[in-house]
């Protein structure tokens, strides 16, 4: 059987002890040179070729595991895993176009292969096409429903298509079966939040509420979360909530505007007019940077946090 990448395979470069990363290098390194040692005996050989280009893929050699995957192609055109393992080096040299055109040929080629059609799915989903994408993570799931990482992708793909419900019953799946897995724990927060958003904006702020603590649970906490969190309470009328919520932005970002104005209004409905100046004579000195503010904070969101 030939190895097939995993979609989104990385580096454990930073990962654990030095002895640890030294020694998987080391093995890393063998393993390219046990395969490349065999392809010099055997160059004919398609499927030795794809073992070699697995062994540099690993070891962070994408453009040799290209081009080693390109020669196993032209030496069997037919064999489905060089075709799919060559859509997920495309992929990462962000050539997708040519990656999309790879996974569907190894499917056409062995329509059983879950990884190409995993791979398939979740590009699809990223070129913006979950129509098309999400039936490829459906049947991948329903031909391995044990795979947790299949699972797991099809979470992440209802996320970006904007089906957060969905994303939320896969991934409570996945740490059901899992409950260390800390990846599906930060999408399922991440998933929890954009769904109470989703409330919040149809005026259904006590399941906005519910959403928001089922994130926090999922140790999903920043500025944003209690934003919302504190508008759904103003929403509810539950202004000590409310209140808290605010002070809770404006603790972990001393600048940010609008937790600040609120805080300002806050106290005069509560007729503390002192507090309720000092709060917009805080947003007023921000007010200049928060452009600013916004656009790192945008650099930083949540699509490459979910990517990693």
């Amino acid at each position: 059987m030939i190895w097939v990448l995993a979609l989104g395979l990385t580096r454990l470069a930073g990962a654990g002890e030095g002895g640890i990363r030294e020694g998987y290098q080391l093995w890393s390194k063998e393993r390219i040179r046990y395969f490349y040692t065999r392809v010099m005996l055997n160059p004919d050989n398609a499927q030795l070729r794809v073992l070699l280009a697995n062994a540099y893929y690993t070891d962070g050699q994408v453009a040799r595991a290209g081009d080693e995957l390109r020669q196993a192609v032209a030496l069997q055109p037919t064999l489905a895993a060089a075709r799919s393992n060559l859509a997920v080096v495309l992929q990462a040299q962000g050539q997708l176009p040519e990656a999309r055109a790879e996974f569907q040929e190894a499917l056409r080629l062995d329509s059983a292969m879950v990884e190409a059609r995993v791979g398939l799915g979740t590009l699809l989903c990223r070129l913006g096409l979950p129509g098309e994408g999400l039936p490829h993570l459906e049947r991948a799931l329903e031909m391995e429903p044990s795979q947790r990482g299949v699972r797991y992708d099809l979470g992440v793909a209802y996320y970006r298509s904007g089906d957060f419900k969905q994303a939320i019953l896969h991934l409570e799946k996945v740490l059901q079966a899992d409950s260390l897995n800390t990846r599906a724990l930060n999408a399922l927060g991440r998933a929890y939040y954009r769904q109470g958003l989703n409330h919040l904006q149809a005026k259904q702020a006590a399941q906005a509420l519910a959403c928001f603590a089922r994130s926090l649970v999922c140790r999903h906490a920043d500025e944003e979360l209690y934003y919302a969190k504190g508008l759904a309470h103003v929403e509810q009328e539950e202004e000590a909530e409310a209140e808290a919520a605010f002070k809770e932005v404006v603790r972990r970002e001393a600048g940010y505007l609008p937790a600040l104005q609120e805080l300002g209004a806050l106290c005069e409905r509560t007729q503390r007019p002192e507090e309720a100046r000092y709060f917009y004579q805080q947003a007023e000195k921000w007010a200049p940077r928060w452009p600013l503010l916004q656009a790192v904070r945008n650099a930083h969101g949540e699509v490459g946090a979910l990517a990693r």
